[in-house]
């Protein structure tokens, strides 16, 4: 009986999931996910910027956190439209 129940729950979590992943797969968008992952390590690192370097850290700051924005809506915009 408990190896009943562990195939139901096994084969009713596949059915869940696997629609799930094969629609990822299809929206999948590896340099759009590399680049925003590259641009939150930039973030991190310009975070801990300790001199403002005449104002071009903080600009510096700035434009990558728009940079993240702008990625994260291209990213958005290829799932809505299956890209």
């Amino acid at each position: 009986m408990a190896g009943l129940n562990k195939a139901i729950i096994i084969g009713t979590a596949a059915a869940l999931i696997l629609p799930m992943s094969f629609g990822l797969a299809l929206a999948a968008q590896p340099q759009m996910a590399s680049s925003l992952h590259k641009l939150e390590a930039a973030q991190s690192e310009l975070q801990k910027v300790t001199q403002n370097k005449a104002g071009h850290a903080a600009a510096a700051r700035k434009l990558v956190a728009e940079a993240i924005e702008e990625v994260q809506a291209g990213i958005a915009y290829g799932r809505a439209h299956g890209e």
